[in-house]
């Protein structure tokens, strides 16, 4: 049911995401829906609940990844890949979460989860920036920053919208890391 509700989320955003639709999506009944959570904003909760979860994951096994390596550019760029991946994978969940609960009936609900997502990534980013590279807070801070504007303008946008030109994932991933450095690393 909620791998469901998040296909869903991917395709259409919260709008697409009915009982019905997801009981349509799972092959199974609008009542098993209601039974196991109360309701449409449960189920979005369920969703969410999962969605955050893994990014959250995937956060760590990068920094897990990025702190065994002794290069210090290619852990960098190691973070880099990972966090576009993730908002790559989770682009229409976050869209939907970050973006369009915020105009619902129950969007304080879904707010709590997102800060604590968002201040927990903060605090391993910026955490991981003092230790490996004695990042100042400020400097700190301010990658953060850049890493979620960045992750938060592939949510609400297509490439398309953003630029006549486009640039590759690997591109892009490239000028993040040394984006990240020169902030980081500044002396």
């Amino acid at each position: 049911m909620v791998a469901a509700t998040i296909e869903l989320l991917h395709e259409g955003g919260l709008q697409a995401v009915t009982i019905a639709a997801v009981a349509q999506r799972y092959g199974g009944s609008n009542g098993s829906i209601y039974h196991r959570f109360g309701d449409r904003t449960g189920l979005l909760m369920a969703a969410q609940e999962d969605v955050l979860t893994r990014i959250e994951r995937a956060a760590a096994a990068a920094f897990s990844a990025a702190e065994q390596e002794p290069d210090d550019d290619r852990a960098v760029r190691l973070l880099a890949d990972a966090a576009l991946a993730v908002f790559s994978e989770h682009r229409g969940a976050m869209r939907a979460f970050f973006i369009q609960s915020r105009n619902t009936t129950d969007g304080e609900l879904f707010s709590a989860r997102i800060v604590r997502t968002n201040h927990q990534l903060a605090d391993t980013v910026t955490g991981w920036l003092s230790a490996r590279f004695g990042t100042s807070n400020a400097d700190a801070e301010a990658t953060w920053r850049i890493l979620f504007a960045i992750g938060a303008s592939q949510a609400v946008f297509d490439d398309r919208d953003l630029s006549a030109r486009s640039t590759s994932e690997s591109e892009l991933s490239d000028a993040l890391a040394r984006a990240v450095s020169a902030v980081a690393r500044r002396a």
